[in-house]
């Protein structure tokens, strides 16, 4: 009983953080480090709302003509509450405070590796008078010895109430004992609480984005780790067997994937310090901001820093279209890039198992570090759909490279280490049969040498519904054009590869003043800081989901609407954090909203 009791809980925390994610957003709060400090310092998460009201009117300001809600996010929100504590004036309660709910283990855990963790779960919600938050509301009844009253509906206690400060914390109904604890030692003189352990720029945004989230991932890690392995164990036994009765592939291959899947959560729960989600909307677009945090000295905290090439502008944003379904630009951050690089090879070589030698991963590591020594900063790439090609999309890309010569020689050097490293034995064993062939030197345009390569695949079971799929999707496989020039690495890769290695030669060459499109430049004013960041990318929805359709077999229409906005990210590593900024635009969601109203209205084709 009391195990299933502790499942509802930590899953009631999950929906209250959702519930808080989809009902309230932005405004500009003053600083309050006060309701910080209340928050207990070993709290595994924290979501904080500021300026309550003001947030729920900007959240309502954006979706304006998005949502099909005949009622604003406000009053709905309001309406809740009214009805949780019985009074629609919701006397005493400070709804142009800032609000915050917090998780924490309480002490005295079972020494059981599986044992679910005693969470507490606190909500600080900001009172103007306490006894008249209690007295006004029919709902809130009057406190007993220890200061703790029961908030009922329809005579139930559903939740729990103490004085704090200027605060309400309350609790589930079935909590006392741990409201007590928890009221006394937020009450505790001398308590920094959260404030303690969060930097200034954690601080800066807990007290200034409308809406803040904060994982600390060592607690996480610490309560839930044992619990998370022994879950992943089942999954991957579980997994082991279902994926290989489906798609053939030996259960080492699928054993060795899952290893790989391990490793990973593994290494995010020791390295990461805290991730944390700032989110602001605006009545045009919705701004997050998301930050992960490493722990110093770890192999990820060498990875998120930064260098002088990464701080140049990108000259080569020009080279990113309009009408693409994304969009990217990088600099070339030597440091995180070599150590993701030798990241990715290791779990490469984790899932391929013993059809990759150690001789061969130290192979592949050592060209990673001579292609990243070999680049000259920026590069960019775009991606644009086209449903009667296969595969259907076309890719075109480039680099800037401070050796063309050498950057070749990597090229086929990386094509043999392809060929002989045991690579395709593994996607062999997984039941695709690989091919990489590279021709050097087979076409010449306006004097630029042109190479070639492909890529095969094929499932070994042709009449499999893998391979079905993979025919649907791709075709007879990848092609690839490409040619240096003036100092750029030129490729494309698309089913009429001849005519695109052509188009971008065309545009590398063209003498005439370069600028960005239209569609990337107001992508672009959406995050400012875009053009000076490590990367920057765009996303059209509605172009992926067309893009998407084409390549399942069954008939599915396209969204057909004019679309000229995108979803756009950014992001910078330094100082042993990742910073990523979102921009979605309002426009966006019209389009998309739009576009699903059209579908839902065309008449179904007969059979």
């Amino acid at each position: 009983m009391l195990k299933s009791r502790r499942l509802r809980d930590v899953a009631a925390v999950g929906l209250l953080v959702l519930f808080i994610f989809t009902t309230a957003l932005p405004a500009q709060s003053p600083a309050d480090n006060k309701l910080l400090k209340m928050v207990p310092a070993k709290t595994l998460f924290c979501v904080r709302v500021n300026n309550f009201d003001y947030t729920l009117n900007q959240i309502d300001q954006f979706i304006a003509g998005v949502s099909p809600m005949p009622l604003g996010v406000s009053m709905l929100v309001r309406m809740q509450l009214a009805n949780l504590l019985g009074s629609p004036q919701l006397t005493g309660l400070n709804t142009n405070g800032n609000f915050a709910v917090f998780g924490v283990t309480m002490p005295g855990e079972t020494a059981q590796a599986d044992a679910i963790p005693d969470i507490f779960v606190g909500i600080l919600a900001p009172v103007t008078d306490y006894k008249q938050f209690i007295d006004g509301n029919t709902n809130c009844i009057e406190g007993d010895e220890k200061g703790i009253s029961k908030i009922t509906m329809n005579g139930t206690p559903v939740l729990l109430s103490a004085k704090t400060g200027n605060y309400s914390l309350m609790s589930w109904a079935n909590d006392y004992d741990k409201l007590v604890t928890m009221t006394k030692a937020i009450s505790a003189t001398g308590s920094a609480g959260l404030s303690g352990i969060l930097d200034a720029a954690e601080t800066k945004q807990a007290q200034t984005e409308p809406i803040w989230a904060y994982g600390n991932m060592q607690q996480v890690s610490g309560t839930f780790g044992p619990i998370i392995s022994a879950k992943f164990e089942e999954i991957k036994t579980m997994m082991k067997s279902v994926q290989a009765a489906q798609s053939g592939a030996s259960p080492t291959s699928i054993q060795n994937i899952m290893n790989m899947y391990s490793s990973i959560l593994e290494t995010l729960m020791k390295e990461t310090k805290s991730v944390s989600i700032g989110i602001n909307p605006k009545p045009d677009v919705l701004n997050i901001t998301k930050t992960i945090s490493a722990i110093p000295g770890t192999d990820m905290a060498k990875m998120f820093t930064t260098d002088a090439v990464s701080r140049r502008e990108n000259k080569l944003l020009t080279y990113l279209e309009d009408g693409a379904m994304a969009n990217f630009g990088a600099t070339t951050n030597t440091a995180f890039w070599k150590q993701l690089n030798v990241k990715s090879i290791d779990l490469l070589a984790m899932m391929s198992g013993d059809s990759i030698s150690a001789e061969n991963v130290a192979e592949f590591k050592s060209l990673a570090a001579e292609v990243t020594d070999c680049l000259d900063g920026p590069l960019a790439y775009s991606f644009s759909s086209n449903a009667k090609n296969k595969p259907p999309f076309a890719v075109k890309y480039v680099i800037a490279v401070k050796d063309e010569k050498k950057f070749t020689q990597l090229i086929e050097k990386a094509t043999d280490i392809m060929k002989t490293s045991g690579l395709m034995d593994f996607y062999k064993s997984l039941g695709i049969e690989t091919s990489f062939d590279m021709k050097r030197d087979i076409d010449n345009y306006k004097g630029i040498s042109i190479s070639s390569a492909k890529l095969s695949m094929k499932s070994i079971d042709a009449t499999s519904p893998q391979a079905q799929m993979i025919t649907s999707m791709y075709g007879e496989g990848f092609d690839y054009r490409w040619g240096m020039v003036d100092g750029l690495f030129a490729c494309a890769i698309s089913g009429d590869v001849d005519s695109t290695i052509r188009e971008l030669i065309d545009q590398v060459k063209t003498d005439s003043p370069k600028q960005i499109g239209s569609e990337m430049k107001a992508a672009m004013s959406l995050l400012p800081e875009a053009g000076k960041a490590d990367f920057v990318a765009t996303f059209n929805v509605l172009r992926l989901f067309n893009m998407a359709t084409s390549m399942i077999p069954m008939p599915i229409p396209p969204m057909d609407v004019q679309t000229k906005s995108n979803i756009v990210i950014a992001g910078r590593a330094a100082d042993s954090r990742m910073v990523v900024n979102v921009a979605v635009p309002k426009q966006h969601l019209m389009e998309i909203v739009s576009a699903v109203m059209t579908m839902m209205q065309q008449p179904k084709t007969s059979q």
